[in-house]
């Protein structure tokens, strides 16, 4: 069992934390609770998020290694460290074949284009200017989609039970230069002041993410995909298929807040 499935978007956590918790910790307690009576389930690989280690304070902190404490600082990484626990449990109590991933921001075709990549693309598509949280500064780890695949078939095949792997890139960009590259991508560079808005702050948002992926590597993997032709690939697919999702105006506002209405039954 390969197990993905999960809300994942920070900013909807916020209008709409109940549903992540039911998601991400009542979901994956109901896979456990299956796969614990099937005695034919050799790997059981529970995919979490660099997000559960926390904040990266500044710009001199170490990468974290998979034994770094956990400390989620909003609600959709909370909901995964849970879900993490609950997946360790059952490796003890019931002897899971289990392993955890804890990966930085997937880009590629195909993602739905409430995260930012495609968010931006799209926005710039129609026409409207990219949409920064705070002032820009806020940097993330961007790993192109056919890496994290190949990451994921790497653990599957030489990933060693009871481990945890972190899957990570070189691609620490801050937030206004992926608005940047991506106008220049577009060939819009002569539009750039008018295509670049900064709107509020997210309640918290982490300064960075910082991972050590020496385990992986060990493994063999390594990052093969540049930024560069990741983005490439990546705006192509979207100019071919922005219409692909229908209405996307919701995920393309500043601050999406699917769910926003809690329910507390």
């Amino acid at each position: 069992i390969m197990h993905f499935a999960a809300q994942t978007h920070v900013d909807n956590s916020f209008g709409n934390s109940f549903q992540f918790t039911h998601n991400n910790i009542m979901g994956t307690h109901v896979l456990l609770e299956a796969a614990k009576c099937c005695d034919t389930i050799r790997r059981f690989v529970h995919v979490s998020t660099d997000e559960v280690y926390g904040e990266g304070e500044d710009f001199e902190t170490d990468p974290m290694t998979e034994e770094h404490i956990l400390e989620p600082t909003n609600p959709y990484a909370a909901t995964k460290a849970g879900a993490e626990f609950l997946a360790k449990s059952y490796r003890r109590s019931f002897g899971l074949p289990l392993i955890i991933t804890r990966g930085n921001n997937v880009y590629g075709p195909h993602q739905y284009p409430e995260k930012l990549v495609p968010k931006f693309i799209n926005q710039l598509l129609r026409g409207r200017p990219v949409t920064l949280h705070g002032d820009g500064s806020n940097t993330r780890n961007f790993l192109y989609v056919e890496d994290v695949a190949s990451a994921f078939d790497t653990i599957l095949h030489r990933g060693k039970l009871g481990e945890i792997y972190n899957i990570g890139g070189q691609n620490e960009l801050p937030n206004i230069a992926v608005a940047e590259a991506l106008i220049k991508e577009l060939g819009l560079e002569a539009q750039q002041d008018e295509l670049v808005t900064f709107v509020g702050d997210r309640a918290f948002n982490d300064l960075r993410y910082t991972i050590s992926t020496d385990k992986l590597s060990a493994l063999g993997w390594a990052e093969e995909t540049t930024w560069e032709d990741g983005l490439r690939k990546t705006v192509e697919w979207y100019k071919k298929h922005t219409g692909r999702y229908g209405n996307i105006d919701a995920a393309l506002v500043a601050h999406p807040r699917q769910g926003l209405k809690q329910d507390f039954s």
